[in-house]
């Protein structure tokens, strides 16, 4: 398991304290100690379980944080009366300014698995799958007037790979394979060149969030002397660290989406890496 880190819950620290009117005090007070540090990992056991179970009250804490009438706030979108209450804010941020984009195209998962001790690695892919894509998006929220802003890229997603990397751009199938499905959910920062509500801009973001995933299969570490021949199976469904890229493009709602993101962890003496990597084309509708 990697270490968690509460880099992302300080980051919006003031967009919790903003739902103070909507929250119990106890879960105020879980917030507060959060970051200020009384959560930190300890080396007693129970302390542990104590920084554990804090985090992920952060982590949900911070996600409805981000919905948050304060903090939803698209530069393009016309200001309007503060929902009444948090039920109708949770509404508008999800059905107002959101979007539902249809596509077509490709997508290409890989796993890549490093042993620790030595570097030794080897990488299993699925290549080259015609994919449709229906996603949707929250409102972005922006930074004052600037162009900065943020939203959340969610994914579900499955796999079977049964080739692996040799070399640069060569594939081959080695009798060895891997399955398994994962999700992630992460907050984008992104810069945003055009206009957003009229379809016609460029958007480009890096993300940091979490996910969870669970998977087995074999693998050979080709890039090894030995050529060493390893079995892996990841069951647990506790969050890992999950990270984003993407680029997107669109003139009057047509347009491109190339992304990708996925878990990474360790375990056994190994660091295993996921990777979705997917470009598709089509139209964005705009709620």
């Amino acid at each position: 398991m990697i270490p968690q880190s509460h880099g992302l819950l300080r980051a919006d620290y003031s967009a919790l304290k903003s739902l103070a009117s909507y929250l119990p005090q106890s879960w105020t007070s879980i917030c507060d100690e959060v970051y200020s540090g009384k959560s930190r990992r300890e080396t007693q056991k129970g302390q542990l379980v104590k920084t554990r179970g804090n985090w992920r009250k952060g982590f949900l804490l911070i996600t409805i944080g981000l919905v948050s009438p304060a903090q939803a706030e698209d530069q393009h979108h016309d200001q309007q009366p503060a929902p009444a209450s948090y039920t109708d804010a949770i509404w508008d941020y999800l059905t107002n300014g959101s979007s539902l984009a249809i596509g077509i195209g490709g997508r290409e998962a890989d796993l890549t698995v490093k042993r620790i001790s030595d570097n030794a690695s080897g990488k299993l892919v699925q290549r080259n799958q015609r994919s449709y894509f229906l996603s949707y998006s929250t409102r972005p929220a922006f930074f004052a007037d600037s162009h900065f802003g943020y939203d959340f890229m969610f994914n579900l997603s499955t796999f079977h790979m049964d080739q692996q990397a040799t070399a640069n751009n060569t594939y081959l199938y080695l009798g060895t394979g891997g399955s398994g499905k994962f999700a992630y959910v992460v907050p984008t920062l992104f810069y945003l060149w055009g206009n957003l509500r009229q379809g016609t801009y460029i958007k480009a973001g890096i993300g940091l969030g979490a996910g969870i995933a669970t998977f087995d299969g074999d693998i050979i570490l080709t890039d090894s002397a030995t050529q060493d021949h390893v079995y892996f199976s990841h069951k647990s469904t506790d969050l890992h660290l999950a990270s984003s890229l993407i680029l997107e493009g669109r003139w009057d709602n047509w347009g491109f989406v190339l992304s990708a993101a996925g878990p990474s962890m360790q375990q056994d003496g190994y660091s295993i890496q996921l990777t979705d990597i997917s470009l598709n084309f089509g139209y964005r509708y705009v709620f």
